[in-house]
């Protein structure tokens, strides 16, 4: 007679809410990172250069950050942490509306900016997370934030798009300004949590304690493997999106197509596959990346730039998908307990930092020594990044499963 579960399988309000931030944020990363990219392009004169330093310089403030305000999320209210990301995210955007044409001069201040909000934002999310989930939850959690996300990158990227074709990047800056001043009240509403601890944040120590559990060598070796091609394949898309069809128009209408594809395969993953066939789907996720990224560096035309994309919107988004679901989950297993829950995850955004600055590198040499044509073999280099990260997940999930 099997007995039943005891295991909810609802999400919870403050989940819920998470849900609407994430969402939130989701349109601002999109005009401070898509679209931001795509204005730096058309008027800077090294444009490569410039992304690649705008990356860099928000991954250095992301890592000073996080590490600046372990202690804060660990000792003190992380929601209040929380909803102080708004801060200097309305200081970039202030920053932006003031500058126009002239923020390519301002290009190291920028990505600082963004990364401090970066690091104040994801942190206490990713704690609050994991206190709030369980293996379960934490499928419907993942699934469902992946299918709002890109649910949001169907409907915005037009209207960002064509906003700014028509008026200017300065005006939408000032429409994301009020958006922060919603999302600060919506802060109010989010329930504190409950776990706190007496003693400071002790990440040198719990990385060194860390090391010696096998499992946590290869999430590690996962994390820094996503981090140098997570953001930069879609860094990459939007390049040649720009390069190749010229317009921030065009840039909206494809976003907006392939985000389609990323909405019902990631809602999928996260409704009707069981943890347990995950593996399997990862090793299909792999192989079709593999493919689909292999076969456009070898020929760079449309034709094979929208086989790259419709891949990267579906495979490779559920395999990132897979890949996180296995870091929260390793949040709440033996190897971590719950008082050091924030050095683990601090743990897990630097190992994914490393993985960044390693690619933001990667890119401002191609820039400098190739241009378009080089970024083929930049994204050689991601695709190597693709395949460690996805195996490691795959090593992961095999070892939980036993």
């Amino acid at each position: 007679m099997k007995q039943k579960s005891n295991t909810p399988k609802k999400l919870t309000r403050d989940i819920k809410l998470l849900l609407v931030f994430s969402a939130m944020r989701n349109i601002t990363d999109l005009f401070l990172g898509t679209f931001l990219i795509s204005f730096i392009m058309h008027i800077s004169s090294s444009e490569i250069i410039s992304v690649g330093m705008y990356r860099m310089f928000e991954y250095i403030a992301l890592f000073l950050a996080t590490v600046s305000i372990a202690n804060l999320c660990k000792r003190y209210s992380k929601t209040v942490v929380f909803a102080l990301n708004q801060i200097p995210k309305i200081a970039l955007l202030t920053a932006l509306t003031l500058l126009g044409d002239q923020a390519t001069e301002y290009i190291i201040p920028l990505g600082i900016l963004y990364g401090i909000g970066e690091a104040m934002y994801h942190l206490p999310m990713s704690t609050m997370v994991s206190e709030k989930t369980n293996d379960q939850t934490l499928k419907l959690y993942m699934g469902a934030k992946t299918s709002i996300n890109y649910t949001v990158r169907l409907i915005v990227p037009v209207i960002l798009g064509f906003f700014i074709d028509t008026g200017s990047f300065a005006q939408v800056a000032n429409v994301l300004l009020v958006l922060s001043v919603i999302e600060l009240i919506l802060c109010a509403f989010l329930t504190p949590s409950r776990h706190r601890s007496k003693k400071p944040a002790d990440l040198v120590g719990f990385t060194r304690c860390m090391f010696r559990f096998p499992v946590i060598r290869r999430l590690f070796v996962m994390e820094i493997s996503r981090g140098f091609s997570v953001g930069m394949l879609a860094t990459v898309i939007t390049m040649y999106t720009v390069f190749m069809f010229k317009s921030d128009l065009n840039l909206g209408i494809l976003t907006t197509v392939f985000a389609l594809f990323s909405i019902v395969s990631s809602w999928a993953l996260g409704k009707y596959v069981q943890i347990k066939d995950y593996a399997r789907v990862l090793l299909i996720c792999l192989i079709a990346t593999f493919i689909a990224i292999a076969l456009f560096i070898y020929q760079v035309t449309p034709v094979t730039f929208l086989i790259y994309n419709f891949v990267y919107s579906t495979a490779y988004i559920l395999s990132d998908q897979i890949g996180v679901f296995n870091m929260y989950r390793l949040s709440n297993s033996k190897c971590v307990t719950s008082n050091h829950r924030v050095e683990y995850l601090c743990f897990c955004e630097n190992a994914l930092l490393l993985g960044r600055w390693g690619s933001c590198l990667a890119l401002i040499y191609f820039g400098m020594f190739g241009g378009y044509e080089s970024l083929r073999w930049y994204l050689a280099l991601l695709l190597v990044a693709v395949m460690i990260s996805g195996l490691s997940s795959y090593s992961l999930l095999r070892n939980k499963n036993k």
